[in-house]
């Protein structure tokens, strides 16, 4: 399925978002810090038949690159994320964010609340306090053989913050996945470049500590839009995440939680991820998902479709 390229020239750096897809407009923002759009080209695959996605790529990501020294901050993401909406001519967009993307879309919904159509938000990481919840969970699932080599790496002292990342990042990933070969089958067919140990760098601290947007994390208790929580039950960062960010940011929000699912819910469990992304939209089910126990031909035509465009992150 053809991708097509939104570009917009500044003095510093281009943004840069492929689309897919038709229909309402929403912008994807993908998690990490420090991957690119495609990481969730998957999510804007299964949303095709009525949604148009545009893929953002963060500054420092994909083909969102920077023209000299690289100046990367959530404020700078923000303001390129609002540039794009206004460079697309929508009025409103619907705000899709996992994991490190969740926090992005909290503070755009924030600062630019007439932009938004509505938000939908997965693989809800913990915010301020409730973050050391993911390491926690992790160490329980990494074999002792692979934390060993983590140790080793870390305490590397040849080696810098990013070269660091490279390895720990790719290490670390499969155990985000409920199936933990499955979680190595998806980074094998990664692509090049998906992840940059810089971007990493540069924002990772934003998860931890709040101080530059928890202002406005509060403006959001007064948002009316509609809001989506979607959370596997085994996500690493935990199931209760979806729950407190209802409590403290999002009283309006509806919640739905996945069985067997971790992290990466539109690769893990895609039936019952896209089923709650069509609904939250009130969107017409793909044919695949409807009465999907019965419709063998509509399941097996999506099953050819992704494996012609190499899901879970689309064509080459």
């Amino acid at each position: 399925m053809l991708a097509l390229s939104v570009l917009i020239a500044s003095q510093s750096h281009t943004v840069h978002a492929e689309t897919i897809g038709k229909g309402k407009p929403m912008v994807a923002i993908p998690g990490g810090p420090g991957f690119g759009g495609r990481a969730v080209w998957a999510v804007g695959f299964g949303m095709r038949e009525g949604v148009k996605t545009y893929l953002f790529d963060q500054l420092g990501t994909g083909k969102n690159q920077p023209k000299g020294e690289m100046q990367i901050s959530l404020d700078g993401t923000i303001e390129d994320i609002e540039a794009l909406r206004k460079q697309a001519g929508h009025k409103k967009w619907i705000v899709f964010g996992q994991s490190w993307g969740v926090i992005v879309a909290l503070v755009y919904a924030a600062r630019h609340p007439q932009a938004i159509d509505s938000l939908v938000l997965t693989s809800i990481p913990g915010i301020g306090p409730e973050s050391w919840v993911l390491s926690q969970n992790l160490q329980r699932e990494i074999p002792e053989s692979v934390s060993n080599d983590l140790t080793k790496i870390e305490l590397d002292p040849g080696l810098s913050e990013e070269e660091k990342l490279t390895f720990q990042v790719p290490a670390v990933l499969p155990y985000y996945f409920y199936n933990h070969q499955q979680g190595k089958n998806f980074l094998d067919k990664a692509p090049p470049n998906l992840f940059s140990p810089k971007v990493f760098a540069a924002l990772q601290r934003h998860i931890k500590g709040t101080d530059a947007y928890y202002s406005d994390l509060l403006k959001l208790k007064k948002s009316k839009f509609p809001v989506t929580l979607i959370q596997g039950h085994e996500d690493p960062c935990g199931a209760a995440m979806p729950f407190f960010l209802k409590r403290d940011f999002l009283p309006q929000a509806n919640i739905r939680m996945l069985p067997n699912c971790g992290h990466f819910p539109w690769v893990e469990t895609p039936d019952l991820f896209f089923d709650a992304f069509h609904n939250a939209l009130n969107l017409k089910p793909a044919p695949w998902l409807e009465g999907s126990y019965v419709n063998e031909k509509a399941i097996a035509d999506e099953d050819e479709l992704r494996r012609k465009n190499n899901w879970p992150f689309g064509p080459n």
